[in-house]
């Protein structure tokens, strides 16, 4: 649509201008065609071999023919199956597409669940996006694979591993996806020239309106006023793009406007770059609707106050787009008075947000007695699960928890400590919490029984090595405890546990089951669609590995294992099983039960 007119010259009479003609975009130097985005197919050289990209696998290879072994030379690998994980370092396998349709995975790619608060899920999906792997078969429905994987990776918020995907990238192998994923990347990262000298080329290609409003930023940024009020026209005429805030962003870099827009809900690395260069604070109310991706660069932006990088930082933790130890710097850095050090019990109850958490935070990590730094600890994860949040407060404690040792005079907070280190991953040191409860409850230690009954569940789901092994009266004694504290809420926490139970493949009593039909008989929930469904159940009982994943991810969706109902989990939780993955099936459990206050 634009691209016609921009590289024509406007006429003074269409804007007022004095002087020479407006051009958005310079001739080019040399006559050239237009450059089309090419298939990824891999294309034939003048020897009539295919040309192979770096990355990929092929070349001479042994071949058995007729009982014998020849050498000939194996067909290209498609340039999509680059990756930066092998089976070796926790990828999927190079043949985790083998059986699956390359049409119905690029159907389903685009709409993985990219805004999850899972870390499984987030686990899951940087594996299945980052794993090298042969391209399934069939013919290809999008530009390219590579590219698919690449915008879900960026839309996650893990820029620098878009980064490092995109090295590996044939050059020949063009996509819009690909060079869009590229451009942001430069964006956020302020790396504002490489950015707009990709948009020039990017404009000719292709006529999606974000490039001309990306072109419209590089001519303000270069100080070319003329050019780059032509450009809003261009963008206006052809209906505003509903983008109000990039045009108010526009007006403060080539006007004499100087101010934060008003509606930037939902920003895109082009307004935080445009933010970034008018010299412009990004404002609070950019926060709450931001991207993975643009809260990961809000947290580190230069152009934000503290308060507001604490909280995209606290969101960008739990989305997966910022590590536990960027978090816990920022805490650190975070300045306290010594009244707000000596009233930290108080304040933990009284105020909200991020400072306080960043006060407990160095609380508990000054803090040398073990009574005093158990309940700092206690006291965030308090807060972490009342308003949300609790799996971003384990990460960020979790060298303090693992710092205490475990005691009986500790029994009181085995639970919030055994509870925090599963949730941050560290099995063994949850382990320790729980058997020294279970040494501490048969010497009639108080707080001790207690402790077991809230950590039982959670320690036997991550029983991995069998070393716990499995006890039906186990299972038994827990509910019969359940029954007596959690009243009505006993019913809904059992079905979860005995659903996640079964599904881990442990012998669960029909008797146990029978018990549950006291409750309600129906439930309404948010689950897949039945298509989706048989879908994943096929893809398990063929052992397409990558297909699987896939399937799963979708079935849990944006609102991940901690709304998804025990029917869906345990479709889920089976069907990774069923391909092998038992380690991330137990982690995927042991979430969900978390997640629903286990």
């Amino acid at each position: 649509m634009f691209g016609v007119v921009l590289v024509a010259l406007i006429g003074p009479s269409a804007h007022a201008q004095v002087g020479p003609p407006v051009k958005l975009i310079p001739d080019p130097q040399v006559p050239r065609r237009e450059p089309a985005v090419p298939d990824a197919r891999p294309t034939a050289d003048p020897a009539g071999e295919s040309s192979v990209s770096s990355g990929s696998r092929s070349g001479t290879r042994p071949i058995v023919q007729g009982g014998s072994v020849v050498v000939g030379r194996v067909a290209a690998i498609d340039p999509s199956s680059v990756g930066l994980l092998t089976e070796e370092n926790g990828g999927f396998g190079f043949d985790m597409w083998a059986g699956s349709d390359r049409a119905f995975i690029e159907a389903l790619v685009p709409r993985l669940p990219v805004r999850t608060l899972s870390p499984v899920m987030q686990d899951l999906t940087r594996r299945l996006l980052l794993s090298e792997a042969r391209v399934p078969a069939g013919a290809p429905m999008a530009s390219s694979l590579l590219g698919l994987r690449v915008e879900r990776l960026g839309a996650s918020g893990r820029t620098d591993l878009v980064r490092d995907l995109l090295r590996l990238g044939p050059s020949r192998l063009q996509d819009v996806s690909l060079a869009r994923a590229e451009v942001d990347s430069m964006l956020l990262s302020g790396n504002h020239a490489g950015a707009c000298a990709n948009i020039e080329t990017l404009l000719r290609m292709d006529d999606d309106p974000y490039w001309l409003k990306g072109l419209t930023f590089c001519k303000a940024l270069n100080g070319e006023s003329a050019a780059a009020r032509l450009g809003v026209s261009l963008l206006r005429e052809g209906g505003g793009d509903g983008d109000d805030a990039f045009f108010e962003l526009v007006e403060s870099l080539v006007g004499e406007t100087k101010s934060a827009p008003g509606g930037l809900i939902d920003p895109s690395p082009l307004h935080l770059a445009m933010l970034r260069a008018a010299r412009l604070e990004i404002p609070d109310y950019a926060v709450p609707g931001a991207r993975p991706a643009i809260l990961r660069a809000i947290a580190t932006s230069p152009n934000a106050p503290l308060a507001t990088r604490l909280v995209a930082a606290e969101r960008a933790e739990a989305a997966g787009a910022l590590s536990p130890d960027a978090l816990t710097a920022m805490y650190a850095s975070v300045e306290f008075s010594p009244e707000d050090r000596l009233a930290w019990q108080a304040l933990a109850v009284e105020e909200a947000g991020p400072r306080v958490n960043a006060l407990l935070y160095q609380i508990a990590y000054v803090e040398t007695d073990p009574q005093t730094k158990a309940r700092a600890v206690g006291a965030a994860l308090s807060r972490a699960r009342a308003v949300g949040g609790f799996g971003t407060a384990a990460r960020v404690l979790r060298d303090i928890c693992k710092s205490i040792e475990p005691s009986p005079g500790l029994a009181w907070a085995a639970a919030d400590i055994g509870r925090a280190l599963l949730a941050a991953g560290d099995v063994g040191s949850a382990r320790r919490w729980f058997d020294m409860l279970y040494r501490s409850a048969s010497h009639g230690t108080p707080d001790a029984a207690v402790a077991i009954l809230d950590l039982w569940p959670l320690v036997q789901l991550m029983d991995i090595d069998g070393s716990l092994g499995w006890n039906a009266d186990a299972l038994v004694n827990w509910w019969t405890g359940e029954q007596e504290r959690s009243g009505d809420n006993a019913f809904e926490r059992a079905a979860v546990i005995l659903t996640l139970m079964d599904a881990i493949g442990y012998d669960v009593p029909e008797t146990s089951w029978r018990e549950l039909l006291e409750s309600s008989l129906t439930v309404t929930a948010y689950l897949p669609s039945v298509q989706l469904w048989q879908a994943l159940e096929i893809a398990s009982a063929n052992g397409r590995v990558g297909e699987t994943v896939l399937l799963s991810l979708l079935a849990l969706g944006e609102i991940g294992p901690a709304r998804a109902d025990p029917t869906t989990l345990h479709a889920v939780v089976s069907a990774l099983r069923g391909v092998g993955l038992e380690t991330d099936a137990r982690k995927l459990a042991l979430e969900s039960a978390l997640a629903k206050g286990l």
